[in-house]
């Protein structure tokens, strides 16, 4: 069951949040329209997912963006310590060069969903990894759907 999202009208989308729940690939279309975080099976064990769907397997959330998908800035929180005095979020887009290594390279962290926030044309996610890294991945988005596989 497909559930499309506009994020390009007067009133924005409610969506639902799958709060938690483990990514287990991000793919990026060969035309560079749309990013696509694809969850591990069994979704439907989590709190945030048995209320919407109680007998969902997965879910795939594509964001397909407004332009191309260079239209995204990936941050990660550094912590201060001896070697890195100043923490904060480092930006690791690595979009110039043609590569989204850094992008597809974070799911070998079990990386997890946390939480979304949305705009006019625009979402900011937090996601978090086993490595105590705290990521965000803003895009320029104007639909969002939710495929959801039972």
């Amino acid at each position: 069951m497909n559930e499309l999202y506009r994020l390009d009208t007067d009133a924005l989308p409610c969506m639902p949040t799958p709060h938690d729940c483990v990514i287990k690939t991000i793919l990026v279309d060969k035309d560079k329209q749309f990013i696509s975080f694809v969850f591990e099976d069994d979704i439907s064990g989590y709190d945030s997912i048995v209320r919407e769907r109680p007998t969902a397997k997965s879910l795939v959330i594509k964001y397909h963006f407004y332009n191309t998908v260079e239209e995204y800035d990936l941050y990660r929180f550094m912590k201060p310590s001896l070697w890195h005095r100043h923490g904060g979020y480092k930006c690791l887009t690595d979009y110039e060069k043609g590569k989204h290594g850094a992008l597809l390279k974070l799911t070998k962290h079990n990386l997890a969903y946390l939480c979304h926030y949305v705009a006019y044309r625009n979402m900011i996610i937090e996601l978090w990894a086993d490595t105590s890294m705290s990521i965000v991945l803003q895009l320029d988005v104007d639909t969002v759907e939710y495929e959801w596989k039972y």
